[in-house]
C-alpha cells in the first residue's frame, strides 16, 4: 500500500528529465493546470458532457483533468524509474481507453462501507466490470494531511493482463488508484490467493510488505480499498442497490456523440448510477446479545458500538447448489 508523492506539476508533458532532476523551472499551481487542461484537451473536450456529477461530488470535468495530468507523466515516471507514478498513470490511461464509467457512492453506503469486513477474493470472481471511477461524495476520503481524494480509480487486473510490466505478469486481483486533489495518487491492490504464486518481493505494484511505507499512508490505502471493494461487491451480488438517476441537460458540445441532441442545442448527459442512493444505515441500538445482558463480557465491550458487516457466502437456486456472496450491514450494538 504506497502513495504516489512526486509533485504533480513534473507530470507535465513539456518538461525533460533534466529540468525534473534540476528542479529550477517555476511551475504553475495545479488549479491553473486543471483549468487549461479542461480547456485545451481534446479528449476532456469530447467526454465533459457525457456525465454530469450531482452535487456534493467532484465535477466531472475536473476529474477528467486530473486523471489526464497523471497519464500525461507515463513517460516521465518511466524514465526517473517511479513504478507507482507509472503505475497510477498506466491506470488512468486504461480506464480512458476503457471509457471506465463513474459510479457515485452515497454517503450513507459509504458510511456503512467503513464498518464492514473485506471478504478474501479469489480468482471466482466474476470479470465483469473491468475498470469504473469510484466517485466518492464529499468528505468520505482524506489523506493522512487532510487534502481529499475525490475518486478512486477501481480496475481488473486480470482485465488488464496485456498491460502489466514484465514483473508483474503473475499479479492478480483488484488495484485501487486514489486521485487526491494535491496531484499525489494513493495505490493498493486487493490481492487474490493463488496456487503456486510467488512470494512478493519490493517490485511488486502495492505489497505492505515495503519498508517505507508510513502507517498513515497505510491508514489511507486502507480506507480507501475498504470503499473501493465493497463498491464493487455491491455491483457485482446486490444490484437492488444500484440506481440510474434523471440525465441533466448540458450545452452541447464538439465531438460529443454519447447524449441526445434538441432543438435547443443542448446535450441530455447519461444518467449518474448511483451506489446506494437510498439506502439508510440503520442507527437503532440494538440489544445486548444474552452473555453481555448476564454480565460476561467486560464492561468495555457493553458500550454502545458498531458490530461489523461483512460478506458471506451464501447458498441459493434449485436444489441450493449455487453459489452467491452477500452482504451482511453493519448492525449497532447498544444498551438496551
Amino acid at each position: 500500500m504506497i502513495c504516489h508523492r512526486l509533485c504533480f506539476s513534473l507530470l507535465m508533458a513539456r518538461l525533460t528529465l533534466e529540468s525534473l532532476l534540476a528542479q529550477k523551472q517555476e511551475l504553475p499551481t495545479i488549479a491553473a493546470v486543471i483549468k487549461q487542461l479542461r480547456q485545451r484537451h481534446p479528449w476532456i473536450q469530447q467526454e465533459q458532457h457525457r456525465y454530469r456529477s450531482p452535487r456534493g461530488f467532484q465535477p466531472w470535468t475536473n476529474h477528467l483533468a486530473y486523471a489526464a495530468l497523471m497519464e500525461a507523466g507515463l513517460e516521465t515516471m518511466d524514465a526517473i524509474e517511479d513504478s507507482v507514478g507509472a503505475w497510477a498513470a498506466t491506470t488512468c490511461r486504461w480506464a480512458r481507453l476503457q471509457q471506465a464509467p463513474p459510479r457515485f457512492l452515497a454517503a450513507e453506503l459509504a458510511a456503512a462501507f467503513r464498518h464492514t469486513a473485506l471478504p478474501p477474493l479469489d480468482e471466482q470472481l466474476p470479470v465483469v466490470l473491468p475498470c469504473f471511477r469510484l466517485m466518492l461524495p464529499d468528505g468520505a476520503l482524506f489523506t493522512e494531511d487532510g487534502v481529499p481524494i475525490p475518486v478512486v480509480i477501481v480496475a481488473d487486473l486480470r482485465a488488464m493482463a496485456d498491460w502489466l510490466p514484465a514483473e508483474a505478469k503473475r499479479i492478480s486481483g483488484i488495484s485501487c488508484v486514489g486521485l487526491a486533489l494535491d496531484g499525489t495518487t494513493y495505490l493498493t491492490r486487493h490481492s487474490f490467493q493463488q496456487i503456486g504464486e510467488r512470494q512478493p518481493t519490493v517490485e511488486d505494484l502495492s505489497h505492505p510488505a515495503w519498508q517505507w511505507d508510513e502507517q498513515a499512508v497505510q491508514s489511507t490505502n486502507q480506507r480507501m480499498e475498504g470503499l473501493a471493494i465493497n463498491a464493487l461487491l455491491v455491483q457485482l451480488y446486490q444490484p437492488e442497490l444500484l440506481t440510474t438517476g434523471p440525465a441533466a441537460k448540458a450545452p452541447c458540445g464538439k465531438g460529443f456523440s454519447a447524449g441526445i441532441a434538441d432543438d435547443t442545442c443542448t446535450v441530455r448527459p447519461q444518467g449518474p448510477v448511483w451506489i446506494g442512493k437510498d439506502f439508510r444505515l440503520d442507527r437503532t441500538p440494538r440489544a445486548p446479545s444474552e452473555d453481555t445482558a448476564a454480565g460476561t463480557s467486560s464492561s468495555a465491550s457493553r458500550r454502545p458500538h458498531w458490530r461489523r458487516g461483512h460478506w458471506h457466502t451464501v447458498l441459493h437456486g434449485e436444489k441450493r447448489q449455487n453459489r452467491r456472496m452477500q452482504w451482511f450491514q453493519p448492525v449497532y450494538v447498544g444498551l438496551s
